[in-house]
C-alpha cells in the first residue's frame, strides 16, 4: 500500500479539555487535511462513524461512553476496526500501558507533549494501517508502541524485550500465554506434559 502523505489525513481529536483541545488545533494546523474535534467520546464515536478519520486521537479513559471507551467502541465497529488510535495519557497514570494495548491502542502519547511528539505519534500509528498483515503490533518493555516483522519478534521474545504483541485471536503476553516460535521445533510458554506422559501416578 502507498504511504498516506499527512498532508492528506483526516484527524480526529477526542478531548474533555477545551484548552487541550486548543493547544492540538495550534499544532495540527495546516499540517493535515482536516482537523475534526470531539468533547466526549460519544460525540466522538458519532463524528468517526460519519466522517471515517484516518487517525483518532482520544483522551486517556476520560472520555468514556458507558463501559466502554472510545478505542474500544472504534474497535468494536467493522468499518472503523482498522482507524489507527492514539491515546494521550498523564505521565505517571495509573493504568498499564498493557491495560491501553489490550484494548486496541496503538500508539500512547504521554502528556506533556511537544509538537514533534504528536506529529511522530500519528506516523507511527499510521504504518500499521500501511503496512498490514507484513508486520506485528508489539508493546516493549519501556513502554513504547512499535511494528516489527516476525524475524524480529522471535528475536525480541528471545531477550525479553516486550511485554506482549498483538496477533489474530488477540494480545499475547510473554510470560503468561504460549508463544510459538517462527523458528521451527521452537517453543515459548507454560511447560506441556509429552504424549507419552501418565497423567496418574497412582
Amino acid at each position: 500500500m502507498a504511504e498516506m502523505k499527512s498532508g492528506n489525513l483526516k484527524v480526529l481529536v477526542i478531548e474533555t479539555m477545551q484548552t487541550v483541545r486548543q493547544l492540538m488545533a495550534t499544532i495540527l494546523a495546516g499540517e493535515y487535511k482536516e482537523l475534526l474535534f470531539a468533547e466526549d467520546a460519544d460525540e466522538g464515536y458519532r463524528i468517526a462513524v460519519a466522517e471515517r478519520p484516518d487517525v483518532i486521537i482520544t483522551d486517556d479513559f476520560l472520555a468514556r461512553s458507558g463501559e466502554r471507551n472510545a478505542c474500544e467502541r472504534v474497535r468494536g465497529n467493522s468499518d472503523l476496526r482498522a482507524t489507527p488510535v492514539i491515546v494521550t495519557t498523564a505521565r505517571g497514570s495509573s493504568v498499564s500501558e498493557l491495560t491501553y494495548f489490550e484494548t486496541g491502542c496503538d500508539q500512547l502519547l504521554r502528556k506533556p507533549f511537544r509538537c514533534e511528539d504528536i506529529h511522530y505519534s500519528i506516523r507511527k500509528a499510521m504504518k500499521k494501517r500501511q503496512q498490514g498483515k507484513a508486520v506485528i503490533q508489539v508493546l516493549f518493555r519501556s513502554g513504547d508502541i512499535d511494528m516489527v516483522d516476525a524475524q524480529s519478534l522471535d528475536r525480541l521474545v528471545s531477550e525479553e524485550e516486550l511485554l506482549c504483541f498483538r496477533r489474530q485471536d488477540g494480545v499475547a503476553v510473554i510470560g503468561r500465554d504460549p508463544v510459538r516460535s517462527n523458528r521451527p521445533n521452537e517453543y515459548r510458554g507454560p511447560e506441556r506434559r509429552n504424549r507419552g506422559d501418565n497423567l496418574d501416578d497412582s
